[in-house]
């Protein structure tokens, strides 16, 4: 079972059991069944056979429309060698307040993506003083990500349970 404020989701190996709780919960509590798992926290939830898929298109998308890169040429790497940061660099100062705001964006779609946790992490450290240098880097990552929106985790089932309500 996981619960955040007034979202409840319940997986269990037997529907049974589920149903019993579903019926218990609504006799203690007013509350609707909204049935299979499709969406939690802003994070997509696709189960089809024995494939659950995890991604955050729409919040991607979202991102990039608040950053300003929704019409950027997407890239199909991340950060390139290119991308090194001197300490006595004479790049000028950018917005911090809209650089952490990136980046605490990316923080929250690291949850689906991890192929971007070491380059988000890594551009973090200078979130109090960037430069022109770390945003170029921070918009690079968004024109990966641009590349990349219907990227997620995806696992097998191995053993028997039954949907995610």
């Amino acid at each position: 079972m996981g619960v955040y404020v007034d979202d409840l989701i319940v997986t269990r190996n037997s529907e049974e059991c589920i149903s019993d709780f579903k019926q218990t919960m609504m006799k203690k509590f007013e509350m609707r069944d909204l049935g299979l798992l499709t969406s939690y926290l802003g994070i997509e939830v696709e189960q089809t056979g024995d494939v659950i898929r995890l991604k955050q298109k729409n919040y991607a998308l979202w991102l990039l429309e608040q950053s300003g890169m929704q019409g950027c040429n997407s890239v199909s790497t991340l950060l390139e060698a290119r991308f090194k940061f001197n300490e006595g660099s004479k790049s000028q100062p950018v917005d911090s307040t809209k650089f952490r705001s990136i980046i605490g964006s990316l923080r929250y779609l690291i949850h689906t993506r991890p192929d971007l946790t070491y380059y988000v992490g890594y551009l973090s450290r200078y979130m109090e003083a960037p430069t022109t240098e770390h945003m170029a880097a921070l918009k690079w990552i968004l024109r990966y990500v641009k590349g990349t929106v219907n990227l997620g985790l995806q696992e097998r089932i191995r053993v028997h349970f039954d949907r995610i309500q």
